[in-house]
């Protein structure tokens, strides 16, 4: 069965799309559905970005998996006959209040996306803003039972960003994907990344060693990253658990913390949930990129749950603690998100930052349209 998962998704999907469930958000890539064929909740777990297994295997195949789209192949070839690509569309209306209330009408985030097959065995995601804003290169072969690989990436999507399967931190944001709550995704934004991957998994567990140029660390740095998955069926629910460990210390600068995650999705009655929740620790000691202002060890956590009561509606609740130099950040998120069409979906966002002294309300309206 793995080996079937792992080398047909995109094809094992589309009759899981056709029963009745709940449409996809927007956010989901059309770029990949053109390329295999399926609809955008083939690979998500009520809505982008949370991967469900197919997502997890049509990843650790390169995404190279194609449906129904021609190739054009040849000896040393084999791409598709068509560009896939898309366009994302995000106006956004913005009140943030600090004591001081701002509101702001803005377009974020547009970018073209190019995504998919290159190879046999090579896939990319590119996004580009007007200059390369995100780029993987993923490599992958067939182990018998497993996959593995190697991945090229400059993100901003975390350490991981090399074979990511998890949905608790990490690529790309939208209202359920946590950013604003995760301290690991906190953590690993306060420092990017460009890193070269080498990766194993099937659909049980996933394992990779990263070496990280961590930015603020001084100059080209690599620091070394492990990263462990393993995921497992409990009753009707799917159980993923996670470890990722950076280490490394460049010019006198630590590049050391340790993270936990675990996801849980299932069904009660009619109702898709799903519960994300994240640990971090970075120690103190001397210079860390990722404990800047402290003598203290900088710890975190993060829980949030997301329930689709019906077609078309997503609600999601969370709370987070981000503690370093002795202040307490206590972090909220609210929002709910009405999928107007597959490719089109409006979100009502409500964070909250709290450290003591300031506490930081923003309410966001998020139209997102990709094409």
């Amino acid at each position: 069965m793995k080996k079937i998962i792992l080398s047909a998704a995109s094809l094992a999907v589309a009759a899981v799309a056709s029963v009745s469930v709940a449409p996809t958000t927007s956010e989901a890539i059309p770029a990949f559905a053109r390329q295999t064929g399926s609809a955008c909740l083939a690979c998500h777990f009520q809505s982008f970005p949370t991967l469900n297994a197919y997502g997890r295997a049509f990843k650790l195949g390169g995404l190279t998996d194609v449906g129904s789209q021609e190739l054009v192949e040849d000896e040393h070839l084999s791409i598709p006959v068509s560009l896939n690509w898309t366009v994302m569309v995000r106006p956004q209306i913005k009140t943030v209040d600090n004591g001081t209330k701002t509101n702001s009408i803005s377009f974020a985030d547009q970018v073209f996306m190019i995504g998919g097959r290159g190879g046999e065995h090579t896939g990319v995601f590119i996004e580009y803003d007007g200059s390369y804003a995100n780029v993987q290169m993923f490599n992958s072969w067939d182990m018998g039972d497993m996959k593995a690989g190697a991945t090229v990436w400059a993100d901003g999507f975390g350490e991981d960003s090399g074979m990511q399967l998890m949905s608790v931190w990490g690529q790309h944001g939208g209202m359920l994907g946590g950013k604003a709550l995760s301290v690991n995704n906190r953590m690993a934004g306060d420092a990017g990344g460009v890193g070269i991957t080498a990766w194993a998994g099937n659909d049980v567990w996933a394992a990779q060693l990263a070496m990280v140029d961590v930015a603020g660390a001084g100059g080209f740095t690599l620091s070394p990253v492990l990263r462990g998955n393993y995921f497992l069926e409990a009753g009707d629910w799917e159980v993923g658990l996670g470890l990722i460990a950076v280490t490394g210390s460049v010019h006198n600068i630590d590049t050391k913390r340790t993270g936990l995650d675990v996801q849980a999705f299932g069904e009660v009655g009619d109702m898709q949930i799903g519960v994300f929740a994240d640990y971090a620790t970075a120690p103190s000691g001397g210079a860390n990129v990722y404990n800047p202002t402290g003598t203290d060890a900088r710890t975190g956590y993060s829980f949030r749950a997301s329930v689709k009561p019906m077609a078309q509606w997503i609600f999601l609740a969370g709370i987070g603690q981000d503690k370093q130099a002795g202040v307490t950040t206590d972090l909220t998120r609210v929002g709910v998100e009405y999928e107007m069409y597959q490719n089109f979906a409006v979100q009502l966002v409500i964070d909250s930052e709290d450290d003591g002294t300031t506490k930081t309300d923003t309410t966001l309206i998020d139209l997102e349209l990709l094409i």
